[in-house]
């Protein structure tokens, strides 16, 4: 429903093409609209508190078993709403909660993430609760803004608000200080315990592997559902791709990197990035530039380094190499690098869930960063350095001339890849050219004559 492919994402960010979502994104953050509070709402219609949640709370949400057979639980994955009881900044975060009764949840954060580090850290020192709210059926630049990561501070219910080009209508909880998105289908009001814990059970996540790890997370005591009457339950699922939380993922940071990178950075060279799902969104990134200087490929990789710990393994490619090919992109890996001078391994990188992490860690206290140094990235210059060969299909007028053939004889239509036909790249010159056009009209034996035969 929201993001297990581009099209439905753009669909879901108000753009007709994929091809928009970048600019859209930019548009967003530079023209944020403030939420504005209303006083009541659907999502409020229906309220469980009290005995009415102790005995029909979670259970009557027909959140799916993710991986039967494997699954240790039952989650709903949504965005959560928190904010800092003294400074006021607000989060919106995309996590799970782990159903372990009727009004108990337990807290699927990590500790880098903002929910964590910022908000839930100050009142475990504060000894006091922390409110959250689940938001379940939000609309789908919600669900986008939560999952994106954005800076600390910055507000992502007005980014929200940016993409859609009108504000995001909150409403008060009933039972905790915290405003939420009116047109979502249900809400959970809840507190995270400062000092309770419980063990987690398997679950699956976007390495595509289980976690099996069963560490303790804090607690969500539940004050309250609300819903709509007849509220749909959406349920977002996480796992081997293609899944709902990789596709959301993937479109998540390629806005993020793509604005970083071309804005941010003043790297008007960036085309286009992609972060394939089956790298979890996090871990595979390629970018895709027009080379101004030899010296830009390799500060767009450690910009983009620069811009999450998390990644893992970042490629630079030429213009003429569509990033979301991953056959193009093994091409310009095998034939438009030398490892020796254009890798480069960095420290210093956060693993989140990558279970290739696990064997560097002495303990679970290290879960976010083991070892001295953490773990590792790769960066990786795929761009060609000077002159190559002319790439190897027949020219851009034979293929068009092809093609015409093709389709006047009304055979099945065509998905053309890039390159779909063949072009110079430095090392070609007049005199080849000469020759090889001789070759294609049938000359074979007056061109033996050129070229020094």
């Amino acid at each position: 429903m929201y993001g297990s492919s581009r099209e439905i994402a753009a669909l879901g960010l108000g753009c007709e093409e994929p091809a928009e979502i970048f600019e859209k994104w930019r548009d967003a953050l530079a023209k944020p609209f403030e939420p504005r509070r209303v006083n009541s709402a659907p999502v409020q219609d229906v309220l469980y508190t009290g005995e009415t949640l102790r005995r029909f709370g979670v259970t009557s949400l027909p959140a799916p078993v993710e991986e039967p057979g494997f699954s240790g639980g039952i989650r709903a994955t949504a965005p959560f709403v928190t904010q800092d009881n003294e400074t006021g900044v607000r989060n919106v975060g995309m996590y799970s909660g782990h159903f372990r009764g009727e009004d108990r949840l337990i807290a699927g954060i990590a500790p880098t993430h903002h929910a964590i580090l910022y908000h839930h850290r100050g009142a475990v020192i504060r000894k006091e609760p922390l409110p959250v709210a689940i938001v379940l059926g939000a609309l789908p630049d919600i669900n986008f803004v939560s999952a994106a990561n954005l800076p600390y501070g910055v507000d992502e219910l007005a980014v929200a608000g940016g993409i859609r080009g009108r504000p995001v209508d909150l409403v008060p909880c009933k039972t905790i200080p915290l405003d939420v998105p009116a047109e979502a289908e249900i809400i959970i009001e809840g507190e995270i315990s400062f000092d309770r814990k419980e063990r987690g059970e398997p679950f699956s996540d976007y390495p595509g592997y289980l976690m099996v790890e069963r560490e303790f997370r804090a607690v969500i005591d539940i004050k309250a559902i609300t819903m709509r009457r007849d509220a749909i339950f959406t349920a977002i699922l996480v796992g081997l791709p293609p899944s709902e939380s990789n596709g959301i993922s993937r479109t998540c940071r390629e806005m993020m990197l793509y604005n970083h990178l071309r804005y941010a950075c003043a790297m008007p060279e960036v085309l286009e990035v992609c972060c394939p799902e089956m790298g979890g969104g996090w871990n595979w990134w390629v970018i895709r530039m027009k080379k101004s200087h030899p010296s830009k490929p390799k500060q767009a990789l450690h910009a983009a380094a620069g811009m999450d710990p998390t990644s893992k393994m970042i490629i630079v490619v030429d213009e003429d190499i569509d990033p979301k090919d991953p056959e193009m992109v093994m091409w310009a890996m095998s034939f438009a690098m030398q490892p020796h001078q254009d890798a480069e391994i960095i420290t210093g990188r956060v693993p989140l869930l990558d279970p290739s992490a696990h064997s560097l860690m002495r303990g679970r206290e290290e879960r976010s960063f083991p070892g001295a140094v953490g773990c590792s990235g790769l960066l990786i210059d795929a761009t060609r350095k000077g002159a190559f060969p002319p790439v190897g299909l027949p020219k851009k007028s034979y293929m068009e001339n092809a093609l015409k053939i093709w389709q006047e004889a009304e055979m099945p239509a065509l998905n053309l890849k890039t390159p779909w036909y063949g072009y110079p790249l430095g090392l070609w010159d007049d005199e080849d050219d000469r020759l090889a056009e001789k070759i294609a009209g049938g000359e074979y034996f007056q061109s033996k004559q050129m070229k020094g035969h």
